[in-house]
């Protein structure tokens, strides 16, 4: 039971990445709405700043309006492997990663009160880190557009680590666009796998912007719980 939770959690905290891949062109603002799969209800928002070209914002808040989390994600470095800051105030969970040198420090603290844990995590070329996952589907729309399958080892702050995912292109949902293009997000782990099922991401074919994500929410619930959600996003440019 322990280890099926805990494969669970890597994946939502694998989801922080989706919540950021708005903002590659030039668009200046997004809101996503977060429906749950379960009862269609609105869970929360997300609203997406560009800030200026380097620095990124988001901002969660309950259906009633009240902000709850915010992250911020600095692009100065790198695009794919970009330094970022998030607090979730439902429960204190705290996430930093910022490069130094030719590595990563990770700092991560589960809720207020918690014992904060960090390591340095070595840098790599197939690493992908946060929003930087968006650069990365820019870089390599072509190959993933033939049907090619492209493995990356994401970092999961919570455990300060990596864990190999497998990106490609896949069937649409039932009720998506047409002309959408969609791909689903799977662990290489068979045990991983067995945990959990793959996210499915929905991007414009002709913007090449994420209008749809389905699976685990990246952001928990007061009870400290991911819920399975329905985002659909927005551009305000």
């Amino acid at each position: 039971m322990m280890l099926m939770y805990s494969l669970r959690f890597v994946l939502s905290i694998v989801m922080l990445f989706f919540n950021s891949l708005l903002f590659a062109d030039t668009t200046s603002s997004a809101i996503g709405q977060a429906f749950s799969l379960e009862t269609g209800d609105l869970l929360y928002t997300e609203k997406h700043i560009k800030l200026d070209k380097a620095q990124h914002q988001v901002i969660y808040s309950e259906p009633d309006g009240t902000v709850f989390a915010r992250k911020q994600i600095d692009f100065s470095n790198s695009l794919i492997r970009p330094s970022f800051q998030q607090l979730n105030e439902r429960n204190g969970e705290s996430i930093d990663v910022q490069q130094i040198g030719d590595g990563f420090l990770v700092r991560y603290q589960k809720q207020s009160g918690s014992e904060e844990k960090s390591d340095i995590i070595r840098d790599n070329a197939n690493m992908v880190i946060d929003a930087g996952f968006d650069a990365f589907v820019r870089q390599y729309w072509q190959p993933l557009m033939s049907g090619k399958a492209m493995d990356i080892e994401y970092l999961v702050p919570s455990k300060r680590t990596t864990f190999s995912f497998r990106f490609q292109q896949a069937d649409c949902l039932a009720d998506t666009l047409s002309s959408a293009v969609c791909f689903t997000l799977a662990p290489v782990s068979w045990l991983v796998k067995m945990a959990v099922d793959p996210i499915v991401v929905t991007y414009d074919s002709t913007t090449l912007r994420l209008m749809r994500f389905t699976g685990r929410a990246n952001i928990s619930n007061t009870a400290g719980k991911y819920q399975s959600v329905d985002i659909h996003y927005q551009y305000h440019d």
